[in-house]
């Protein structure tokens, strides 16, 4: 196995500080070489070293600078890195490359709401308009609405995001009723805790093993 391979097995086992060693290593002997650095990329922001994510995402866009999925993902990076108009920007080009993408739409709409909140909820709208399975966009859309004062449109898309995924508010309360559960703080759901629920769905994962598949032939 070379160091490649190590690397990105490292990768799927979540050791990112390994993963970075073996590509790194990888790199020093075919420098630039867009899957390592594509990974490495992942790695580096996984350990929080969100300026050398940056790099390595920049470096791949070189080589593949009609990518949509590399923008998206520099995208989370300079937001994690605070540099939230360079963060839009990338949103941006990732929505021009793909635009009937609705996890392109729910991406931008999570960083726009650090700016501009009527911007994000319309491109949760838009999400729900390509994909109305998505669950997360009308969750995140109600959050939005309800932090706008808008308590009726909220409830409604809080509603439509239990029903996508089967979940019963009311029979949930019985039951704690019923075994006397109280939960504590640490419990609940905050909203930045579900609002950035975007970046880890199932869309999100899907998106990044689908570009993975397609450019580096590994699913």
């Amino acid at each position: 196995m070379d160091a490649l391979e190590q690397g990105k097995k490292h990768f799927e086992e979540e050791n990112y500080s390994e993963a970075v060693k073996s590509l790194t290593n990888f790199l020093t002997k075919n420098i630039n070489h867009a899957d390592a650095l594509f990974f490495r990329a992942i790695c580096y922001r996984k350990l929080g070293d969100y300026k050398s994510s940056i790099i390595d995402f920049t470096a791949v866009l070189k080589k593949l600078p009609e990518e949509a999925t590399i923008y998206s993902e520099r995208g989370v990076s300079y937001f994690h890195n605070k540099q939230i108009d360079l963060s839009l920007k990338d949103m941006d080009k990732a929505v021009e490359l793909e635009p009937n993408k609705a996890y392109r739409y729910s991406s931008r709409a999570f960083i726009k709401a650090y700016k501009d909140v009527e911007g994000a909820i319309a491109d949760y709208k838009k999400a729900i308009e390509i994909d109305p399975k998505d669950e997360i966009s009308f969750n995140n859309l109600g959050l939005l609405e309800e932090n706008s004062g808008r308590y009726k449109e909220a409830q409604e898309h809080y509603k439509k995001s239990n029903e996508i995924i089967g979940y019963n508010p009311e029979k949930r309360q019985q039951k704690d009723e019923q075994e006397e559960i109280t939960p504590t703080p640490n419990e609940q759901p905050t909203f930045g805790s579900v609002f950035a629920s975007v970046f880890t769905s199932n869309a999100a994962r899907k998106d990044f093993w689908d570009f993975v598949k397609k450019i580096f032939g590994k699913g």
